[in-house]
């Protein structure tokens, strides 16, 4: 703040933080210090993620650069770690392997927004896809296709189902949009992998509440979900996800579902950074004035998912409050950005109100859903009205016109069924419930199994549980392990041969080690080793 100009600062940037930092750079003429800080240097734009999953986007195409759309801001690319209200000052990290670097501000302006929580849900957070950032898009398109490729060159019916099984838990707008395109990316692929038929594929959509899009009227939330089931989506209404297992999903309604692909679209919860700040949180938001104005602080303000914004007096009954949705965020931030600016030239805030264009919800298949204006429209003209309204709600020429063009090619040519695999984790926790076959004789272990908890039985040169036995093995097992114990790949000579069969015995966790990551760490393990018998022999000379 060497200029002598007052201090923004923007956290976030999302629709809130980088539509406030924009306006702000307007309405301030010079006047004001404004820096942005998010975790990456480019905005999502997250409405498109369900289509850069489907594979009709590209990746980089739904995303932003933030330097390139705000000229003449400071962007810092950091995380925010602390928050400290009293001192004026915001701790980030640039990376792994630096301190925390202090921010100064005059005016803070918080824009963080939600993040995913799955831990209510044994099992979910460690087995399901989010739909959260371009990343998670991306990879789900790359996952997809990979089951393809699998369940394509498999012999075993059982392990082929659980290739083509595809869940989506979730039954608001991402869960619907996720499920329309990942099915439609599965439609268009099929043609190209001759031992798949179309009915060997099950899409499911899973949602808690009695129908699908419950933001929409009945009538349209009737027609999205008889759209999906004439075009072969599973629809499992009132039922609750107890469990996710390494094979399978657990309701509270019919027997589990073995699916190799699960994709949660649920779970917003408030950011832990958020929850420490001795701020008043209303539903897990902020509590801010109609001005957003953080209450008790005037000079932190509040916006988009990260802020509870009256639309009403709540005094006076209007208990309305605005929705965290994109198109509120970018109204929001105009707004905001003229009451900072208010605020610091003495001038009285105005208070926020806008009154919602409509929404939307694209089902795939060219169908979609809209409410706009006052008037409800399905089919194809909701499909068009979707794409035109967030092809003009996208910041930046050079994005809109790379967007519209890779619809267009979709339209022509097709999605690209390359499988460029992405960085999701093949070490990992693992949960099984109890008959779950682990390892079965002839398959080599992948890596190495440590148990956490519960019980696996081990059998050496017998064949596997038959269906005529109902899963149940008819045998006493060899030997059975528990927690700390190893199988698989060999660990310090412990580990389970290609000829033995592991079952889970009761509900039981274990860690898996990918036999890659395995190798990696042996060889640590045995530098270790050299180093500490090297000086042994060093000392005792």
């Amino acid at each position: 703040m060497a200029s002598g100009r007052q201090r923004v600062v923007v956290l976030g940037g999302g629709f809130g933080g980088v539509f406030t930092a924009k306006h702000l750079k307007r309405v301030a003429d010079g006047k004001l210090e404004i820096l942005l800080i998010s975790r990456h240097n480019f905005f999502v734009f997250q409405p498109l993620l369900p289509e850069i999953a489907g594979g009709s986007i590209n990746p980089g195409d739904g995303v932003v650069p933030l330097r390139r759309f705000l000229p003449g801001i400071e962007v810092m690319v950091a995380e925010v770690r602390e928050i400290d209200l009293r001192s004026k000052n915001v701790q980030v990290s640039l990376g792994s392997d630096t301190g925390l670097e202090p921010v100064p501000f005059d005016q803070l302006v918080i824009a963080l927004g939600q993040v995913v929580d799955l831990s209510r849900t044994p099992g979910l957070a460690d087995r399901a896809f989010v739909i959260k950032d371009v990343m998670d898009a991306f990879q789900i398109r790359n996952h997809v296709l990979g089951c393809l490729e699998r369940a394509d060159a498999a012999s075993d019916p059982a392990r082929k189902q659980a290739l083509l099984t595809f869940v989506v838990i979730g039954g608001g707008f991402t869960g619907v949009e996720t499920v329309g395109e990942v099915h439609e990316l599965i439609r268009k692929s099929l043609r190209y992998y001759p031992r798949i038929r179309r009915g060997d594929v099950r899409t499911i959509l899973i949602q808690h509440g009695p129908r699908i899009l419950p933001e929409l009227p009945e009538r349209l939330a009737t027609y999205a979900a008889d759209n999906l089931r004439r075009r072969g989506i599973e629809i499992q209404l009132e039922t609750g996800v107890k469990a996710a297992t390494a094979f399978a999903v657990e309701t509270d309604r019919g027997p589990p579902i073995e699916a190799e692909t699960i994709i949660a679209a649920i779970g917003n919860a408030p950011s832990p950074l958020l929850k420490s700040l001795p701020l008043e949180l209303e539903h897990g938001r902020i509590g801010v004035d109609r001005a957003m104005r953080v209450r008790g602080h005037d000079d932190v303000w509040a916006l988009g998912d990260a802020a509870h914004i009256p639309l009403g007096d709540p005094a006076a009954g209007d208990v309305a409050y605005a929705p965290p949705i994109a198109q509120f965020a970018v109204r929001e931030a105009k707004v905001l950005a003229r009451n900072v600016v208010a605020t610091l030239e003495g001038r009285e805030p105005e208070a926020f109100a806008y009154h919602s264009l409509g929404t939307l919800a694209a089902l795939g298949g060219r169908r979609g859903v809209a409410e706009l204006l006052g008037l409800r429209i399905s089919g194809f003209p909701a499909w068009v009205a979707w794409r035109l309204f967030y092809l003009g709600l996208l910041p930046g020429l050079a994005t809109r016109l790379r967007v519209a063009a890779d619809w267009l090619l979709d339209l022509l040519v097709g999605r690209s069924i390359a499988e460029l695999r992405g960085t999701r984790p093949s070490s990992q926790p693992m949960r099984f419930s109890a008959g779950d076959r682990v390892i079965e004789p002839g398959v080599a272990p992948g890596g190495t199994y440590v148990v956490t908890s519960g019980a696996f039985d081990i059998r050496a040169n017998a064949p596997n549980p038959s269906a005529a036995d109902g899963g149940q093995d008819p045998v006493s097992p060899d030997r059975t392990v528990g927690p700390g114990d190893v199988f698989g790949l060999p660990l310090s000579g412990e580990g389970t041969s290609a000829s033995e069969w592991v079952c889970a015995s009761a509900p039981s966790t274990a860690y898996f080690i990918d036999k890659d990551d395995l190798h990696r760490l042996q060889m640590v393990f045995a530098l270790i080793k050299r180093r500490a018998d090297d000086g042994g022999s060093d000392n005792s000379a």
